[in-house]
């Protein structure tokens, strides 16, 4: 259990697929949002203390001394959202891609107007993590989501968490 403060300004948020569609099945699209992530955390100075990658959705909990955790979100959803449309576009074994791509069209039309397609949903809600208990709790949570979907038995054997042994997230210390 954690017992210390909780890292200053920490926020939960979760990040959605327009559709809730299930992009991150695929190994490149997963790897390019590891990427951004720590790009943002390289040079947009996000920290990331836990996270999980789901089939449609990932959720953090983060903070950030210099900006608002909403400006870095958005600029990450941005080119998160470019880099994975352009995998999905030009990946030629992508059996889903006319379906995808098609919704993506959809939603751009219903919710957008301005651009091609709409890869996230609006907003981030970060849900600000101000107590000892609120952070444990949200914590055990985001760990935990891969076994309480029932994706695997262990949150240390799904491979898009900070639980994994092997993951490839800039984690900052908070324990």
């Amino acid at each position: 259990m954690y017992e210390k403060p909780p890292p200053f300004g920490s926020y939960y948020v979760t990040l959605s697929v327009s559709g809730w569609i299930d992009v991150f099945t695929c190994h490149s699209y997963c790897e390019i949002l590891i990427d951004n992530l720590n790009h943002c955390i390289d040079n947009k100075n996000l920290h990331v203390y836990e996270y999980v990658l789901m089939p449609s959705y990932i959720t953090i909990i983060a903070s950030s001394k210099k900006k608002h955790i909403s400006t870095i979100l958005r600029e990450f959803k941005n080119g998160t959202a470019k880099q994975v449309l352009k995998s999905i576009a030009e990946n030629p074994d992508e059996k889903r891609k006319e379906w995808m791509m098609r919704l993506f069209s959809y939603y751009s039309n219903r919710y957008q107007h301005d651009a091609e397609h709409h890869f996230w949903q609006f907003g981030n809600h970060p849900v600000v993590l101000d107590s000892t208990e609120l952070f444990a709790q949200h914590v055990t949570e985001v760990v935990n989501l891969p076994v309480t979907t029932r994706l695997v038995d262990d949150p240390h054997h799904y491979v898009y968490s900070s639980a994994h042994p092997h993951q490839r997230v800039k984690l900052a210390p908070w324990q």
